[in-house]
């Protein structure tokens, strides 16, 4: 027991010490040269230096209309989308933001009379983004709805509401957030199938270090906790979802240990609370790695466990060599990513390399295992490899694609939060063949092949026994260019699934013309494609024809108009029943870019004025 202590509470102590050991051997004027390199009058001189205002980016608004006829509907009748992308620019500070409003109606038209109500009222349906990072030099604060990165072990990538700072005077570095990781969502039991309940989560994150970007060392601390009030605990209860709350303290650094020699690791600890409703149990006294505090308060359902990663790599001209380890042990958590494997350790090697003359490579190989603290009845050592290559030969491009890896499916029941994960062992290889060149009176021809094999196992216990699906799949394409504008398209593709000893085929074709007009601003495409699938002794079939419209127009330079009709038809049955039905769905769409610049302080030298559309 006591072994088991003092070996936990190493890594912890270990942390610690190379950090502040790291910070005290560096030069402790870096941050008062950086505050006293100019005085307040000069330093806003340089923000001012530059043009006064101007404002670029772009924007746009979808819609996709979706009906059916002899079948109930498989997809939102109306779906809304409107976003924003722009840059403002005042002075020297730049100021990038971003809106998307999506809205999902049970109804069709937009003509309908609660169309813009639903936009301010249906909270649901409604996904809003809005976010802003003003930037000045080494300054950037987020706000809004934003996502910044610590690591892979503690805040990875993950969207939130809220606010955000990223300081790198020098070589110091400090970063901070907070702000709402998920909204509630309680039980909706008008639902065909009632929707887990989601508490509200809030998350907050530091991150403080020393470097560069190539060099450095960061010290991390990550916390969410769920609100244990947002939803009634006795309605939850039923569904198994309870209240969480999780911190994690990480350390990550990176080293050129010598020239083209560098290596990188990070290593973390979780604290992960299942139910906040059950009792808390605090640690005896005593040296612990298990953080019990005032940020963090263990309970009953309290696991604790560590994550660890590092990888050396060695550039040699034009290849790349290196060896990587990552060890998560079972239990870890974090609320700061998406997707995430535990109980699960990999030793690669891995290599790259690209400009070998018309051969580029890179890949990864080793072993994996689970079960590391052997609670499982069963476990598993494996050899895992992903390899992806490429040659080009002229007009000829060949490519090839493995990997064995394992991979997440995440059933997302709120846009901010995965609820339920199942982890499958996925095994795939392709190969691709294309070819582009010109024939009589200048024509463009484009061939391509494309095969892939693909075997999902979803029995992690037991990975190599009989896979659950094995699909195979080709595609043939082949596409014309005419000097006159006008574009053919053929395609044909087999598709072959293999489900629990049942194997079902599926064949396609199809065709597309299409022709532009007036100088290349409007685009018009009619298209077919074909579908016949069957399985043995035709148990069951189906017959799918989709016809489609496109068109495309482009107003001007910086606007552009496109729409989109898609007509299909299906027919699935058995020897016993034949079941018919429609689908009709229109997209629209338009795309706008600009530049608004009112005064400009440095005129061009031309002295040309610009114009604005």
């Amino acid at each position: 027991m006591i072994n088991r202590v003092i070996k936990s509470s190493s890594y912890v102590i270990v942390i610690f010490a190379l950090f502040f050991s790291f910070l005290t051997n560096t030069n402790g004027q870096d941050v008062e040269k950086i505050l006293n390199s100019r005085d307040t009058s000069s330093y806003l001189k340089n923000i001012l230096s530059g043009d006064p205002f101007s404002l670029s980016g772009n924007y746009g608004f979808t819609l996709r209309s979706y009906n059916t006829d002899g079948a109930s509907h498989r997809q939102t009748p109306l779906t809304s989308t409107l976003f924003a992308n722009a840059t403002a620019h005042i002075y020297n500070i730049n100021i990038p933001f971003n809106f998307i409003l999506n809205n999902l109606d049970q109804f069709s038209q937009p003509f309908h009379k609660d169309y813009f109500k639903g936009m301010l009222t249906n909270q649901r349906n409604r996904l809003t983004r809005l976010g802003f990072s003003p930037y000045y030099k080494w300054i950037k604060v987020h706000i809004g709805h934003r996502s910044m990165n610590f690591s892979d072990f503690s805040l990875s990538s993950h969207n939130f509401l809220g606010g955000g700072v990223e300081l790198t005077p020098g070589k110091f570095r400090f970063s901070a957030m907070v702000g709402r990781l998920a909204k509630v969502e309680p039980v909706d039991l008008f639902l065909d199938r009632p929707n887990l309940p989601v508490y509200k989560r809030i998350g907050w994150g530091i991150k403080a270090g020393y470097g560069t970007s190539n060099d450095f060392i960061d010290l991390i601390l990550f916390s969410a906790k769920d609100d244990i009030h947002s939803l009634d605990i006795q309605t939850t209860a039923s569904t198994g979802v309870q209240p969480a709350e999780n911190m994690v303290i990480a350390l990550k650094g990176q080293k050129e240990v010598v020239k083209n020699l560098k290596i990188d690791f990070e290593l973390a600890r979780s604290g992960h609370t299942r139910d906040l409703t059950a009792p808390q149990s605090p640690i005896s006294s005593g040296i612990s790695a298990d953080f019990d505090n005032i940020l963090f308060h263990r309970h009953a359902s309290t696991i604790y466990a560590n994550a660890a990663s590092a990888n050396l790599a060695y550039q040699l001209k034009k290849i790349r060599l290196g060896v990587g380890y990552q060890r998560i042990n079972p239990g870890y958590k974090t609320f700061g990513a998406y997707f995430f494997n535990d109980d699960l350790e990999n030793t690669t090697l891995q290599f790259s390399g690209y400009g070998i003359g018309n051969f580029s490579f890179a890949g990864s190989a080793g072993l994996q295992r689970n079960n590391l603290d052997k609670s499982r009845p069963a476990n598993y050592k494996r050899f895992i490899m992903s390899l992806n290559a490429g040659y080009n030969l002229k007009s000829w491009v060949f490519g090839m694609n493995y990997s064995n890896f394992l991979s997440n499916i995440n059933y997302v029941q709120s846009d901010e939060i995965n609820l339920l994960k199942v982890v499958i062992v996925t095994s795939d290889a392709s190969v691709s063949i294309s070819k582009n060149f010109k024939g009589r009176n200048n024509a463009t021809h484009n061939i391509q092949l494309r095969g892939s094999r693909q075997e999902v196992n979803q029995n992690i216990e037991s990975p190599i026994g009989n896979p659950a699906t094995i699909m195979y799949v080709a595609n043939l394409n082949y596409g014309l260019r005419l000097p006159s504008n006008w574009n053919i398209n053929l395609n044909a593709d087999i598709n072959q699934n293999s489900l629990s000893g049942i194997r079902q085929v599926r064949y396609g074709i199809g065709a597309r013309m299409g022709k532009t007009f007036f100088d290349k601003k409007l685009d018009l495409s009619l298209g077919n494609q074909t579908y016949i699938g069957t399985s043995k002794n035709d148990v069951r079939s189906s017959l799918q024809s989709i016809q489609s419209f496109r068109s495309s127009w482009r107003i001007n330079k910086l606007h552009n108009l496109q729409l989109q009709i898609s007509a299909i038809q299906n027919k699935n049955g058995n020897v016993a029943h034949t079941d018919k039905y429609s689908e009709l769905v229109v997209s629209l769409g338009f795309q706008g870019r600009f530049e608004y610049k009112p005064f400009q302080k440095n005129p061009d030298s031309s002295g040309n004025k610009q114009v604005h559309e």
